[in-house]
């Protein structure tokens, strides 16, 4: 009888332990690893009639993302604003005063995922609460993902309106649209 009693305990212990195995490979392998070499940030905006291109060039992207699991899929960035650069080192200083991002007092620009949905093959919508100047607002995007069996490239582009994060005053030579491209490269 404690013979029959141990070979079930066992038996459980050696399910459970499979089982946890399994599961945990299977999480690991959603995680990924973000490539700094091509994750890359970009916007454009008219400026008296001409636009004006710029880049962050400290990106952070934390993500899982799984295309069986939207519930448990996330994308999430925070950006250091004094990375910004638009091949103007006098313009970029004027950005970082305080009628623009105003550095000093909100050093990071942050995006957190709520919701992920899928809207055709590799096309998906990403809903997430972006901060920028502590204004925090729920913006929809379009997201492409590209994947293969060691990586994932997500890229997006969207209109912003610099007004409703108090970005650049009430300049009437600037647009109130910004252009944003975002690139995102990970490994598994």
């Amino acid at each position: 009888m404690i013979c029959q009693i141990f070979k079930i305990n066992n038996m459980k212990i050696l399910v459970f332990s499979i089982l946890f195995f399994v599961s945990s490979l299977g999480l690991k392998t959603q995680d990924l690893t973000q490539d700094n070499n091509t994750t890359k940030v970009t916007f454009k905006i008219k400026n008296i009639g001409m636009y004006v291109n710029g880049t962050f060039n400290e990106v952070a992207v934390s993500s899982n993302f799984d295309i069986k699991n939207f519930e448990k899929s996330y994308i999430n960035a925070t950006i250091k604003v004094n990375s910004i650069s638009t091949n103007n080192s006098k313009r970029d200083k004027h950005l970082l005063k305080d009628d623009y991002f105003d550095v000093t007092k909100y050093p990071i620009i942050k995006s957190t995922s709520t919701k992920i949905e899928k809207v055709s093959e590799n096309n998906y919508k990403l809903t997430a609460k972006l901060t920028i100047k502590s204004i925090t607002k729920s913006i929809v995007v379009p997201i492409e993902v590209n994947e293969n069996s060691k990586s994932v490239t997500i890229k997006s582009a969207f209109n912003l309106n610099r007004r409703n994060y108090n970005v650049g005053g009430s300049s009437w030579v600037l647009s109130n649209t910004v252009k944003i491209q975002i690139v995102y490269s990970a490994k598994k």
